[in-house]
């Protein structure tokens, strides 16, 4: 899922985000700092309305700053992107780029998912935080985050063609390459299953 969303770019109109996976670690960094938490950004494709989202994009960045986010929108946004976000700082690397950027007044909280530029952003990250949240209740942001939210892309990108997605994903796992750590504790178990199998049992 990982490898079939990296080479993804938006077109046409993009509502874009910044969010944290993770909370605060008792006796850790608070706020922003904390080391338990993962930085993202969420973007999602919408129609010329602005009414119904098209694609998204879910990525971890290592943090929000004019490095980074000149560097995702080279990979993620197309040429005749448009922008739509919160009017946080390092999203002046987009207007930077050649971008159309628009300045939302999202106010935070339920009224962001109101206001047209913002509202499918809002509503996808709400949905992802809360799915991951749920599922994974404590996961090792730095290593699993991008396949967590890569997953969540991969199924908001196909929502319409789920029948193709079972399949598709044996294929991946066919064409995949070996792993030698699972197949060597894969061998491990299976010897134990055949020693178990061959004792007699009084």
């Amino acid at each position: 899922m990982t490898e079939r969303e990296a080479p993804r770019k938006l077109n046409g109109f993009v509502q874009i985000d910044d969010a944290y996976l993770g909370g605060e670690r008792n006796g850790g960094k608070p706020g922003r700092g904390s080391e338990n938490k993962q930085a993202f950004l969420i973007a999602v494709e919408t129609d010329a309305d602005l009414e119904h989202p098209v694609y998204a994009v879910i990525e971890p960045v290592r943090t929000f700053d004019n490095t980074a986010l000149t560097n995702w929108v080279e990979r993620r946004l197309a040429p005749d992107a448009e922008a739509y976000t919160d009017g946080l700082g390092c999203f002046r690397r987009i207007a930077a780029a050649g971008h159309a950027h628009t300045v939302l007044e999202t106010r935070g909280g339920r009224a962001a998912t109101e206001i047209s530029g913002a509202r499918w952003v809002n509503v996808l990250l709400a949905n992802v935080k809360r799915a991951i949240g749920g599922v994974y209740h404590a996961i090792r942001q730095a290593k699993y985050a991008r396949r967590y939210l890569a997953e969540a892309a991969y199924r908001f990108n196909r929502r319409f063609r789920l029948s193709e997605m079972a399949p598709r994903l044996a294929h991946a796992l066919m064409a995949c390459k070996p792993c030698p750590r699972t197949a060597s504790a894969s061998r491990v178990q299976l010897r134990s299953l055949r020693f178990g199998a061959n004792q007699v049992v009084d």
